[in-house]
């Protein structure tokens, strides 16, 4: 797993951010910082060089999206911090799974169509319409396809058995998204944590203007 510090004054508050699958620090490049900021991408391994140091802080807010939110299941409770808020949005602990998460066998459709022109279509249905899609150009990240397809088989082997789950404070479920079925996060989010409807596709983050506005800080 790759951890890398987007803003960081060692005060107050931080925010980590658990990315989706296949993308970079560009995916959410729109969203306006008032805090310290640490994101986690790439699951190939969900092991990272050096666990991060959050001494100091004085309120930890985690948010996970997508395959981020299995991510951050399994990997808070060996970071062994405790935070204040812990949110997720369009995704499950469950992430390849028929009934909670993308199904399997639309999971090794994608696997076996993951090329430049497959790449291409998840992102277009990972956005709501053509002017998410346009201002989302320049936004894809800047990884290699071979170290994409690689995490996505590595997320789907290690989903097998990394299957911890949190306490969740928050959940946004967006009605539109079709890469992780909506009904399928609702049957496994219902009865646990509060659930937000938003607007909108697979990719959540035009609805919000800050990280503060995700959190609640606002």
């Amino acid at each position: 797993m790759r951890i890398e510090w987007l803003n960081k004054n060692r005060e107050g508050r931080v925010v980590v951010f658990f990315n989706g699958w296949g993308l970079d620090a560009r995916a959410v490049s729109q969203l306006y910082v008032t805090c310290d900021l640490v994101m986690c991408n790439d699951y190939r391994t969900l092991e990272c060089a050096e666990i991060p140091s959050f001494s100091g802080y004085e309120r930890i807010d985690v948010i996970a999206w997508s395959m981020g939110v299995w991510a951050a299941a399994n990997v808070i409770p060996l970071w062994q911090i405790k935070p204040d808020r812990l949110i997720a949005l369009n995704g499950t602990e469950r992430p390849v799974n028929d009934e909670f998460g993308i199904p399997e066998q639309v999971y090794g459709l994608t696997e076996n169509g993951m090329n430049e022109r497959g790449r291409e279509k998840f992102f277009s249905r990972m956005l709501a319409g053509k002017e998410e899609i346009s201002r989302f150009a320049d936004q894809k990240p800047q990884r290699e396809l071979t170290g994409q397809l690689a995490e996505l088989k590595d997320i789907r082997r290690q989903a097998e058995t990394l299957q911890n789950t949190l306490k969740w404070d928050k959940v946004f479920v967006s009605d539109k998204d079709v890469i992780f079925p909506v009904n399928n996060q609702l049957a496994w989010w219902s009865e646990k944590v509060p659930i937000t409807l938003l607007p909108g596709g697979h990719y959540p983050f035009y609805q919000f203007k800050s990280w503060d506005e995700i959190t609640g800080c606002i």
